[in-house]
C-alpha cells in the first residue's frame, strides 16, 4: 500500500486509524534494558588465512618448507630421494584429510573427452583450439576438492603469521 492511499485510509476509516493509534502506542516487541546495553561485546577473534593453516600443516606434518627452502646442489640423488619419500607421504595425508582430493575426469590420460558436456571451469583447452571442437584427448585429469576442512586458528593476532614457531632447545 503507497504512503497516500494509507493516509487516506487513516483520514477516512475511524477503525484503521484507531489499530494504527494502537499499535504505535504499544511497547515495542523487544525491550531494551540497561542491563543489555551494558553488556561487554567480546572483542573478534583474530584472523588467519586459512592458506597460512594449510601451509602450517604442510610444515607440521611434512616438513615441506624445511625441504624447499633447504640448497639441495650437495645433497646426492639417493639423500634427497629419501626426503622426498616421507615428506610425500605425510603432505599428501594433510591434502587427502583436508580437501579430500579427486580428478575432475576418471578417464585415463590419453584418453578421448566429449567437450559437449563439459563446463568451462571443469576443463582447460590447450593445443589447436577451435571454438567448433567437440572432443580432445586428456592430458591431465585435474583435481577437485570434495572436502574443506582447514583447522580453525585458535592464537592470537599477534601470531597469526607464524607457519611454525622457531624451536628453542632448554639445556
Amino acid at each position: 500500500m503507497g504512503r497516500l492511499a494509507l493516509a487516506w485510509q487513516v483520514l477516512t476509516s475511524g477503525d484503521f486509524a484507531a489499530r494504527i493509534t494502537g499499535l504505535l502506542n504499544a511497547p515495542p516487541a523487544i525491550a531494551v534494558t540497561p542491563e543489555a546495553l551494558a553488556k561487554p561485546v567480546a572483542a573478534p577473534r583474530p584472523v588467519r588465512s586459512d592458506a597460512i593453516s594449510l601451509l602450517s600443516a604442510l610444515q607440521r606434518e611434512g616438513r615441506l618448507i624445511d625441504f624447499l627452502k633447504e640448497p639441495i646442489d650437495t645433497y646426492s640423488d639417493a639423500q634427497i630421494g629419501a626426503a622426498v619419500r616421507d615428506i610425500h607421504r605425510d603432505c599428501g595425508s594433510v591434502l587427502e584429510r583436508q580437501f579430500a582430493l579427486r580428478p575432475v575426469l576418471e578417464q585415463p590420460e590419453g584418453s578421448s573427452v566429449s567437450l559437449a558436456t563439459k563446463t568451462a571451469g571443469h576443463i582447460r583447452l590447450a593445443g589447436k583450439v577451435e571454438s567448433n571442437a567437440t572432443s580432445g584427448t586428456l592430458v591431465h585429469h585435474g583435481w577437485q576438492a570434495t572436502a574443506c576442512s582447514v583447522p580453525v586458528y585458535t592464537g592470537d593476532a599477534e601470531s597469526a603469521l607464524i607457519v611454525a614457531p622457531a624451536e628453542v632447545e632448554v639445556r
